[in-house]
């Protein structure tokens, strides 16, 4: 099972599991990703970035996926997981392998 698969039986189960917690959660992401100037392709890039940063592989694997949806290239993805390990140095090049798994994926 792929993480992006995995990160969606997690989330579905947290909105079972969790009331009006998960449900709350998600309204206030939908909001913030609404406000403001900056354009949904370029949240994602910013949103590869802190995934990679936070080691989250399934949040990267989400994130890349969304990223080439709204338009972003494979060069504009890895130039946003290569800004994070700029600023995360060594570890943060461990997870580039789930990058460059999802960039194959999409783009071949």
């Amino acid at each position: 099972m792929e993480a992006a698969e995995k990160a969606a039986i997690a989330l579905s189960k947290m909105q079972t599991e969790s009331g009006d917690v998960f449900k709350n959660y998600l309204a206030f992401t939908k909001t913030i990703s609404e406000f403001g100037p900056i354009d949904h392709k370029t949240q994602e890039m910013i949103l590869i970035a802190c995934a990679l940063m936070s080691q989250c592989e399934q949040c990267i694997s989400i994130h890349v996926q969304n990223g080439a949806a709204a338009g972003l290239s494979r060069e504009e993805i890895l130039q946003a997981a290569m800004l994070a390990i700029s600023m995360g140095g060594s570890p943060k090049m461990m997870y580039m392998r789930n990058v460059f798994e999802e960039i194959e994926d999409l783009f071949g």
